[in-house]
């Protein structure tokens, strides 16, 4: 009885909290969610993760904090506003059950007679993979006609763009991760880099292309050129076309996108293998080899119905990311730079997605996933996926997990997401 009253009790405080907080000025989020394993009978996951904003003269003050079944990991706080002219947005993370600074970035940027400048510097702690590091990078960037020009000149960071995804701080014990814009990789303010983007020219059956490239503090490094909306001269498909040189790895990347019609697209995954000429590596030159296929992915868009397949061919240089790293083909060395989980036990994703309105509000979305085992054969069926998110209002929305594989059910979990 005392045990139903004290649940009671913290119900109806839970729940006079949250409209207190929705009458305030405060806004925020607050999401939580549970996940069980049937067998054996536990609790495999938990998480409850709180935002809370207060606007005032200007500037938004936040604070993140994470929660999750092998405890309390983050706690971050961040600040945005403007200064006249300028705009600044401050982060930092810390790790609460260590008491110990984790990452902060400071990130300034105006504009001056069409000119766009932006100052990013950021550091990273000792305790993080990769630290202690620190390093700063001076974005300039402007127009000339139709063509777009952006200069990241790097003094010992790079900053999240179409190419770098920033930085990624995973917590080992439970891999959950977080994103930020700086990534400091080398201690010092000295010059590392220099990044130079053109984009937005076109030409004949070309309508967008653009070409970057970079240069570091030992000379040339890569050069990307990309070209979107190649009119191959049928009205139903289109291609878009990307293809990197690096001389670090003296490495060629072919990476093609076919666009049939407005609704499918198809990437195959190519690799350009190259090899020293006549077989010695002493000779200092190479030459081609072949082209491979490596894996190809095909997504078709019916309406808000997205219906998505991954094959992996190359299953020995390539997999799968999970749901939360976008569900997508990558290199076992990319995912591993950039922090990225993937299922090395499959080869072939089977997803369909689909969004909606509610009828109080809110969005409701539906995910499923059927991924198909490396050693099980063409058809050999690994592990099915499902997400639900379904709302109750503009404010809360309800979500269930269920995850079976082989073995059975491995998980089931259910969530609540409040926000005001």
């Amino acid at each position: 009885m005392t045990g139903k009253m004290l649940l009671t009790s913290a119900v109806v405080l839970l729940l006079f909290g949250l409209t207190a907080l929705a009458a305030s000025p405060f806004s925020g989020s607050w999401n939580t969610a549970v996940a069980l394993s049937p067998t054996p009978f536990s609790l495999s996951g938990f998480s409850s993760l709180l935002t809370v904003d207060y606007t005032l003269g200007g500037f938004t003050a936040s604070s993140d904090s994470d929660l999750y079944l092998a405890g309390f990991i983050w706690q971050g706080f961040g600040l945005t506003g403007s200064l006249g002219a300028f705009k600044v947005q401050g982060d930092v993370l810390f790790g609460p059950t260590t008491a110990s600074f984790l990452y902060d970035q400071l990130i300034v940027t105006t504009s001056i007679a069409g000119i766009d400048l932006g100052l990013y510097a950021a550091q990273l702690s000792g305790d993080v993979l990769g630290g202690p590091a620190d390093g700063s990078v001076l974005r300039v960037a402007g127009t000339i006609g139709s063509l777009q020009i952006v200069n990241c000149f790097e003094m010992g960071a790079r900053i999240k763009d179409s190419d770098y995804h920033g930085i990624t701080i995973v917590h080992a014990a439970t891999g959950v991760s977080k994103t930020y814009i700086t990534n400091p990789l080398t201690p010092g303010q000295g010059f590392t880099g220099d990044k130079l983007t053109v984009s937005g020219w076109s030409f004949a059956c070309l309508s967008d292309g653009s070409v970057s490239l970079y240069m570091t503090d030992q000379g040339f490094d890569s050069l990307k050129l990309d070209l979107a909306g190649i009119k191959t001269g049928l009205s139903w498909l289109t291609v878009d076309l990307a293809l990197t040189f690096e001389m670090q790895t003296k490495s060629i990347v072919l990476t093609p996108t076919l666009n049939v019609g407005n609704a499918t697209c198809v990437v195959p995954y190519v690799d350009i293998r190259t090899g020293s000429a006549n077989n010695t590596l002493s000779s200092g030159s190479s030459s081609l080899t072949g082209i491979s296929l490596d894996g190809f992915s095909i997504t078709h868009a019916f309406g808000n119905v997205t219906v998505k397949d991954l094959t992996v061919l190359d299953t020995g240089r390539y997999g799968i990311t999970t749901e939360a790293y976008g569900s997508r083909i990558e290199s076992y060395a990319d995912a591993s730079a950039n922090g990225d989980q993937l299922y090395p036990n499959y080869w072939e994703l089977l997803s369909i997605a689909a969004t909606g309105s509610g009828c109080c509000g809110g969005t409701v979305r539906f995910v499923a996933n059927t991924y198909f085992e490396t050693a099980g054969g063409l058809f050999g069926w690994g592990m099915t996926h499902i997400q639900a998110t379904l709302p109750v209002n503009q404010e809360l929305s309800l979500s269930g997990l269920l995850q079976v594989s082989t073995a059975g059910i491995d998980q089931l979990g259910a969530g609540v997401d409040f926000s005001w």
